[in-house]
């Protein structure tokens, strides 16, 4: 008899697929479950689980697996099921922690920099006349009442009510955009596959084309993994397009952006500012040209490094765990 299956029902990088599979069997010890992430038609009918990033859990797709038993999420939100789980008997496991909040907590720093154009700021502007100078010298104590306000007369910009376009809207893109309701941001999305109308109703976004979201949008995150068909997918046709305030934050990775076009871009002032935590070559090598534009902030790939992070596919493992214990219990 073919053993019981776990479909995985995302992406694996083929380079790390043997790793995935090890690191979520880790909790389980001694099973007769494989897991997969390629599947046959011919499989289905062997799948008991699915673990789940983002793809719809819609009746249609889980009438695909005649003996599924249960369904483990990477996440603690349960947007992305659409069946109604009231006549299902389909049990469902999350995660005790949310991946992603940590690079969104980056990304969205990122924009901020860049919005407020912290970069742009210069350290001499009290030299630039003899009044400000003057101010400057002889400060006094700040009060409620005292104080020099905005005294390099800088101009900045808001995240409030701005429309903001999320380019790949996985686990991570999902985090930005929960932090991005504290703005009252309206949000769009595009994603190699468009959720269903009842997804972005739920979520609050709309869909759009990589040219219409460039000529659209104030503020932009790029959250995409890097493979053949993301490869240099924005270019000289999408920043051309943009917006002259946009600030484009990419903390996916970096060769998903043409490097020229975007350089010329930004010194054009076609796109106001760009902001990574990646880059095409890491670490970032010194004479890079990107190191001397003032509207450019580059950190140098923090996300997820908080001290005494547990692997998030640790976590999955653990609910793994307990999804296993339970469908075994009720066979």
């Amino acid at each position: 008899m073919d053993p019981p299956l776990i479909f995985l029902n995302y992406f694996v990088d083929p380079k790390r697929r043997s790793r995935h599979y090890r690191a979520l069997l880790t909790d389980l010890g001694s099973t007769n479950y494989v897991v997969t992430d390629r599947l046959l038609p011919a499989e289905a009918p062997r799948v008991r689980i699915i673990i789940n990033k983002t793809r719809e859990l819609s009746t249609k797709v889980l009438g695909e697996f005649p003996h599924l038993a249960g369904i483990c999420l990477h996440t603690t939100d349960d947007w992305m099921a659409t069946f109604d789980r009231n006549k299902s008997s389909i049990k469902i496991q999350a995660v005790d922690t949310d991946r992603g909040t940590d690079v969104a907590e980056v990304a969205t720093l990122l924009m901020l920099i860049g919005l407020k154009r912290l970069t742009e700021r210069s350290r001499w502007h009290a030299l630039r006349s003899p009044k400000r100078f003057y101010r400057q010298l002889m400060a006094p104590l700040a009060s409620e009442t005292i104080g020099g306000h905005n005294w390099t007369g800088a101009s900045t910009l808001t995240a409030y009510r701005k429309r903001v376009g999320i380019v790949g809207y996985g686990l991570i893109g999902h985090q930005i955009h929960r932090q991005l309701k504290a703005f009252g941001s309206q949000v769009f999305y595009h994603h190699t596959r468009r959720f269903s109308h009842i997804i972005e109703e739920r979520l609050g976004m709309q869909f759009l084309e990589l040219p219409s979201m460039f000529r659209q949008c104030d503020i932009i995150f790029v959250q995409l993994p890097l493979t053949s068909t993301t490869q240099g997918l924005i270019g000289s046709q999408e920043l051309t397009l943009a917006k002259s305030n946009l600030v484009l934050v990419n903390c996916g990775r970096a060769a998903v952006i043409n490097k020229r076009a975007l350089f010329r871009a930004l010194k054009k002032k076609r796109v106001a500012f760009y902001g990574a935590d990646v880059f095409w070559r890491e670490p970032m090598p010194f004479w890079d040209r990107f190191r001397f534009m003032r509207n450019v902030y580059v950190t140098p790939h923090l996300s997820e490094s908080e001290a005494g992070r547990v692997p998030h596919d640790r976590h999955v493992a653990r609910a793994l765990r307990t999804l296993v214990r339970a469908i075994d219990v009720d066979l």
